[in-house]
């Protein structure tokens, strides 16, 4: 017999404080679906909420949503703190509570909010690794591009350099969204399925014009990197591919990684003179916080940035 699904019936049957902690979370999950949220953020909500389930059921406390307090939750907390967890977990489990429980109130299977006065933890701020100039140059010259793979690989480089992109978002362009004549990719983030344009460079455009030549046409393959079996290439692939070059290279003090290469980008963004708002556009941040981390850090130099930018000399001048 399938497991019966509650929703807004047993609401009008009265049966609100009868519906478990297990249907609730299902519930939960069922609308990130349909509001288009990616089966990683939906899992990653489910986990969370495992293991606050999982405390409630150690501490013996009520399993029914409608039942849970803040105290209990506080306990929980407490609890986590206790055994060592970090702060980033702690404070990831508060966040899909606090998205679970607000869901639960706005359909009416809840009354109280357990979660509203509840404090995320402190998170001591990680330092941000990025590449110096040399460091890229070194990396860059590292593949040997007479042959597919070298070019394949440099031209990743290249373009994670110039863009910012994600390594996710890397391995899943598709040649339809590359768009030469603008110097310009259309990206598909893995945050339901939201699209932004990013820019490359005339070096960039020139670099993918002789991979494509050599990547050649690929039936049943849209996409744009391929390994030398014409497969599309993994997030796995990629990051090994990097991790020999940087050892070619030499890279010491600094990890070589998609990512490191996202932080490089932002650092020179902002050093040339670039702005938070437009990076954090074609970065793909919901926020300005990771970007004023960016600022914080790489846009020190604002005695020459005001000297440049001053609105009153440009009145004056």
């Amino acid at each position: 017999m399938p497991r019966r699904r509650t929703g807004i019936i047993d609401e009008l049957n009265g049966n609100v404080n009868k519906v478990s902690w297990d249907e609730a979370v299902e519930s939960f999950l069922d609308s990130l679906k349909i509001r288009g949220l990616s089966y990683h953020t939906r899992r990653w909500h489910k986990e969370n909420l495992q293991a606050v389930y999982k405390a409630l059921k150690e501490h013996e406390f009520a399993l029914n949503p409608s039942l849970v307090t803040e105290y209990m939750l506080r306990e929980i907390v407490l609890k986590m703190v206790d055994r060592r967890l970090s702060p980033t977990t702690i404070n990831h489990r508060v966040r899909s509570l606090k998205q679970f429980f607000s869901y639960l109130i706005s359909e009416g299977l809840v009354e109280n909010n357990p979660v509203k006065r509840l404090e995320k933890q402190k998170v001591r701020k990680k330092i941000i690794e990025s590449f110096n100039e040399e460091q890229v140059l070194k990396i860059l010259a590292a593949p040997d591009k007479t042959r597919f793979v070298g070019l394949r690989d440099y031209t990743v480089m290249l373009l994670l350099l110039d863009t910012g992109i994600r390594l996710s978002e890397l391995v899943g362009i598709k040649l339809m969204d590359l768009k030469s004549a603008q110097n310009e990719l259309i990206i598909t983030e893995g945050k339901g399925g939201k699209q932004r344009r990013v820019f490359f460079s005339s070096k960039a455009k020139e670099t993918l014009r002789k991979y494509l030549k050599v990547r050649g046409d690929i039936p049943g393959n849209p996409y744009l990197f391929v390994t030398v079996e014409d497969f599309p290439m993994k997030q796995r692939n990629i990051q090994e591919r990097l991790s020999i070059y940087g050892q070619k290279a030499k890279i010491e003090g600094v990890r070589v990684s998609p990512h490191t290469f996202r932080h490089t980008f932002a650092k020179m963004y902002i050093l040339r003179g670039g702005d938070a708002f437009s990076l954090q556009s074609l970065l793909g941040h919901s926020t300005l916080d990771m970007v004023k981390n960016y600022v914080n850090l790489w846009g020190s130099d604002l005695q020459k940035m005001h000297r440049q930018y001053s609105p009153v000399d440009y009145l004056f001048r």
